[in-house]
């Protein structure tokens, strides 16, 4: 039974990420982006080095001179988009990324406090891709070149380790509320997400106290988070200033 129930939750988690932004290895930024406000303060230069920060392939201009793998399989390329979602006391930049279908793989929103136009858009960018987890692409079809020159497809036999290990600590929590897969990105950083969004609820990061971690939710609100008794807690502010915490418990889905 319990064997089966791993499995179950390891289906969901599958399927829930089965298409992620992570899960590619190339994307494409466009010279100009359709919403001409992002197309200001060196925005595209910016998510060019977040993303590559984040172990992207950054793809640009011409396809004929992109990587012969990205150029054979253009459906392994993403495209990367920019809007600016500002509303009127905050700047907010809006990642969007598309697949070679034209749907929408996620969209992620950045917020910031800072009212200058130029330094809070930037800071606004960086916040959304920090929601960005790093490349690490799964198995897939890839085009290759014999040595007579013909062109044929063969599947690759091996996925990323990463990858599985990743897929492996999906763990479920809830408060009561919400139920949120947490997801370890890395040794010291890991995320709980909400189902079918693909923006996490809310990234957390090691401090240098051990179990205490500083904590980004998702409207863009810096805050902290600590482990008590297997449990994750999260402080979440209130209008007055004061905190309130937020408890979740790890939870079994039963499966009948």
């Amino acid at each position: 039974m319990k064997k089966f129930l791993q499995l179950s939750v390891l289906f969901l988690f599958a399927s829930f990420y089965g298409q992620n932004i992570s899960d590619y290895r190339y994307i494409y930024i466009p010279g100009e982006f359709s919403d001409i406000k992002a197309n200001k303060y060196g925005l595209n230069t910016l998510l060019s080095e977040k993303l590559k920060q984040k172990k992207f392939i950054v793809v640009a201009g011409d396809k004929t001179q992109w990587p012969e793998e990205a150029r054979l399989n253009p459906c392994d390329v993403l495209t990367a988009g920019l809007r600016d979602t500002s509303s009127m006391f905050k700047n907010k930049v809006t990642i969007d990324f598309t697949d070679c279908n034209n749907k929408t793989v996620g969209s992620l929103e950045g917020k910031s406090a800072i009212k200058e136009f130029e330094p809070g858009m930037r800071e606004a960018l960086e916040m959304a891709a920090k929601l960005i987890a790093a490349s690490s692409p799964v198995q897939q079809n890839i085009a290759v070149k014999t040595k007579s020159a013909e062109s044929v497809s063969v599947k690759a036999t091996t996925v990323q380790k990463a990858n599985s290990e990743a897929e492996n600590k999906a763990e479920i929590f809830s408060n009561g509320n919400l139920m949120l897969n947490r997801i370890f990105i890395s040794d010291s950083q890991f995320i709980l997400a909400k189902p079918n969004n693909s923006t996490p609820y809310a990234i957390f990061k090691a401090s240098t106290k051990k179990d205490v971690y500083r904590v980004q939710l998702q409207d863009g609100t810096q805050t902290l988070g600590y482990l008590e008794n297997g449990k994750i807690v999260v402080e979440i502010p209130n209008a007055d200033g004061s905190f309130r915490k937020e408890i979740f418990a790890e939870t079994v889905i039963m499966a009948y």
